[in-house]
């Protein structure tokens, strides 16, 4: 993707294969135009394919051609103080400025989780491994990571450690050009099996991983080695021309062509063949080009070729911070945020890029100099990112990260009341133990168990305050995206969701004992927003079977605890709404469309939407004993229309997650609930 040609010298000399630029040209505009409308440009992704090809071919070239019979040592010296000189400049200056952009406008979430992380990685040339332990690349958390498109160079620069390694023997003899050529073929063929074998056995590392990649690298490397061997023939013109042109058209039409989930890695294969065929016949022909080729070649396609390193890196992070804060869903914001990402491409190429090569102190120091010098200039921007990273909250303009004691679901862990009385918090197994500990009166004997989703979480400064006012240990266990007893028939038996809520419901029905609690919220409700976006207008509903069904599973789910002597109390459903507050809150965002339905509902509609799930726990109630329900939904929403905000305080992080501000609110009443429901259900044991 960052090869050598591109500098003026470069560009001048013999050597420069003006064509390159023209395939580059295509590449980048492919994935910027994908980047901004993948439905017309299904496969405008594999532009990163083209750019892996090319790579290869160009490393290659410039190194056999500029080898002047130094040592094997210096050799590989040479070629990283190049790569060096080449890749690190722009590419630390992007990763500083948009670490900076996004400490500034993206809140803490979980849309954000990994950004930290991959920028993290990014410095050394690790992202990609870090995002091939995550999501998919077209999950919501990729899509709104600003440094998610480093995945790609990380990539490159692992090649590059083995590269000048095994294409040595290339440049010292024949036998050495023998040898070369099999360690790449034979490599390149053991990658495309890895590949293939990925492609259904880890997606992520099929996509992410080096050894996955290494194969569309070698295309480019081995292209190189065999028309630099081949020759001139008599004739091969015509053959090569139709070649080239058939590869250019296909190129284009892979691009465009939408293969389906099940092509099994088909477009790959078709971009990278017509790339390495394109590349190869013009190569060779060289000036007996057919003249549609000198299209590849005139000066505003090659313009976007040269600044087409820059114009990658900025891109993504533009579009990515527009989409945190202006939103890309229209077309005068998608134009706006790239002719942002143009700017910043052109301020890139001119003032970072071109001044970079050409510096005489980089071009005549010792290479070993260069390497040293690029290595403390690595650490010197990271530490800078660490440092912004560590005072992100001190330079946020986010109205979120600035109040993240009202937004978050975090809170004091003492007691103001009772100076050295605090919650104790220790993580066993996978469940999290808040305990009271230096505090006034003796501990209670109950424990309150916590077993739900990201909805159990968000309830975390409620139930530390809980076992502070109460003595009570709680004990916390997440099961994070599968809600246990959701009273909806495909979420309770998804099989993923199964294994886990029933995995985590046996280790509580373990460890309690008689006259423990099990508090069960979940998110219940059709969601009506996402963090990343506007959700559906409408749920559809399930059947009055279907809802039969899922309350005959719950009883069956919770027949064993309730036998055990478990005071089972559910959550009544709380407000939901139809945009996320967190991303909505500020001058910078509150015009984003995700942010178009506001943060206001009506409460008669969040009363039908509760009518089954309150009509299913009246079942369970019917059919076992010591069913409660605590309902948080009268002093949340105590007027006609419920709201996301009181008085300016934010009641919900997103669509149906509480705040840290709206967990203050509740902490009295439930307080008072599991109060009575424990003088409610132990009150027959003290009358005996």
């Amino acid at each position: 993707m960052a090869d050598n040609f591109g500098s003026t010298s470069e560009r001048s000399s013999k050597d420069y294969l003006a064509f390159l630029d023209g395939l580059r040209a295509i590449a980048i505009l492919s994935v910027v135009f994908y980047h901004l409308y993948g439905d017309r440009l299904p496969n405008g992704f594999l532009g990163v394919d083209v750019f892996f090809v090319i790579s290869g071919f160009v490393v290659s070239y410039t190194v056999s051609r500029r080898y002047r019979g130094q040592s094997a040592f210096h050799f590989v010296l040479e070629f990283y103080a190049r790569r060096f000189t080449r890749i690190m400049p722009a590419l630390l200056v992007c990763l500083l400025f948009s670490a900076l952009a996004t400490f500034l406008f993206v809140p803490d979430a979980w849309l954000s989780t990994s950004i930290s992380r991959t920028a993290s990685s990014a410095f050394v040339g690790l992202s990609n491994i870090f995002l091939a332990k995550g999501t998919d690349y077209f999950s919501p958390v990729t899509e709104f990571n600003p440094f998610t498109h480093t995945w790609s160079l990380g990539v490159e620069e692992q090649f590059y450690v083995v590269f000048p390694l095994l294409f040595f023997p290339w440049v010292i003899g024949p036998r050495g050009k023998r040898f070369s050529a099999l360690v790449y073929g034979a490599l390149a063929v053991a990658s495309v099996a890895i590949w293939l074998h990925l492609l259904a056995a880890n997606p992520l590392h099929a996509f992410y991983m080096p050894y996955a990649r290494f194969w569309q690298l070698a295309c480019g490397i081995l292209c190189f080695q065999l028309v630099s061997r081949i020759g001139k023939r008599p004739g091969f013109e015509r053959h090569c021309n139709l070649a080239a042109t058939i590869a250019l058209i296909g190129l284009v039409a892979t691009f465009a062509f939408d293969f389906g989930t099940g092509s099994h890695g088909l477009e790959n294969i078709a971009a990278v063949a017509c790339t390495t065929v394109l590349i190869g016949c013009l190569y060779h022909l060289g000036s007996n080009r057919a003249p549609h080729f000198a299209a590849l070649e005139i000066k505003p396609v090659r313009f976007v070729g040269w600044i087409s390193y820059s114009l990658y890196l900025w891109h993504w992070p533009v579009f990515v911070i527009a989409r945190w804060t202006i939103g890309t869903e229209t077309t005068a914001t998608k134009l706006a945020a790239l002719l942002v990402a143009v700017a910043f491409s052109l301020g890139s190429y001119f003032w970072i890029e071109t001044p970079t090569r050409r510096l005489r102190l980089l071009r005549t120091a010792p290479d070993i100099a260069v390497v040293a010098l690029f290595l403390v200039a690595i650490a010197a921007v990271f530490c800078g990112f660490k440092l912004m990273r560590d005072h992100r909250y001190d330079i946020a303009l986010s109205t979120v990260m600035r109040n993240r004691g009202e937004w978050y679901a975090t809170s004091p862990d003492t007691s103001p009341q009772s100076a050295g009385c605090a919650v104790v918090t220790e993580t066993v197994e996978e469940a999290l133990f808040f305990t009271k500990h230096g505090c006034p009166g003796e501990g209670r004997s109950e424990t309150l168990f916590v077993l739900g989703d990201s909805h159990a979480g968000a309830y975390i400064p409620l139930l530390k305050r809980f076992t502070l006012e109460t003595g009570i240990r709680t004990v916390v266990v997440s099961t994070a995206g599968c809600p246990f007893v959701s009273l909806n028939l495909r979420h309770d038996t998804d099989p993923t969701c199964a294994h886990a809520t029933t995995a985590s419901a046996a280790y509580i029905a373990k460890i309690a004992k008689p006259r423990d609690l099990l508090f069960l919220p979940s998110l219940r409700l059709p969601r009506l927003s996402f963090q990343e976006a506007a959700g559906p207008n409408s749920s559809a509903e399930s059947s009055e079977q279907q809802r039969e069904q899922a309350v005959k599973n719950a009883i069956n789910q919770l027949t064993h605890l309730s036998k055990a002597g478990l005071s089972i109390v559910f959550e009544a459903p709380k407000p939901i709404f139809r945009a996320p507050a967190f991303r909505c809150s500020d001058w910078f965002n509150s015009m984003n469309p995700s942010c178009t339905n506001g943060f206001d509902i009506d409460r008669k509609l969040i009363e039908n939407l509760r009518s089954p799930i309150l009509k299913g726990y009246a079942e369970i109630s019917a059919a076992l004993t010591n069913i409660h329900v605590w309902d948080p939904l009268p002093t949340l929403c105590p007027q006609v229309t419920c709201s996301a905000f009181r008085d300016g305080h934010p009641l919900f992080f997103d669509g149906d997650h509480v705040t840290a501000y709206a967990n203050s609110l509740l902490v009295e009443g439930f307080v008072s609930e599991i109060e009575a429901i424990i003088s409610k259900d132990q009150a027959p044991d003290f009358g005996m």
